[in-house]
């Protein structure tokens, strides 16, 4: 196989209009209705759970499936045992995109 890019591979139920878009919450893991909620929730579990879902598609990739020009390494889980955040843990993804200089795209993927 190869790297399919559309959004779709990674949130079957994903649409579009040209306008906005839409993830339904069970496509993003572990994320909570009251935690998508428009004016209650919490935009930091909703990044949370993006990362984490796309963390989790990545990893899950066959390695001639997966793409070149963005890669994600596998979380980091710290606790925290002093301050005022002590006993929380600390989940750190990381990610690479290559792209052009300066501009926030995603360069697009070498021919094989």
């Amino acid at each position: 196989m190869a790297f399919v890019k559309a959004p779709t591979s990674l949130w079957p139920s994903y649409t579009s209009d040209g306008t906005n878009i839409t993830i339904p919450i069970a496509a993003l893991d572990g994320l909570t209705a009251a935690e998508a909620n428009t004016t209650t929730g919490d935009w930091r579990s909703i990044m949370l759970s993006i990362c984490s879902t796309a963390y989790r598609n990545y990893s899950e990739l066959a390695t001639a499936d997966k793409p070149v020009m963005f890669t994600a390494s596998m979380p980091t889980i710290t606790a925290v045992s002093s301050g005022t955040l002590a006993g929380t843990f600390r989940t750190t993804y990381s990610y690479v995109f290559n792209n052009e200089y300066a501009i926030p795209d995603v360069a697009d993927e070498p021919s094989p």
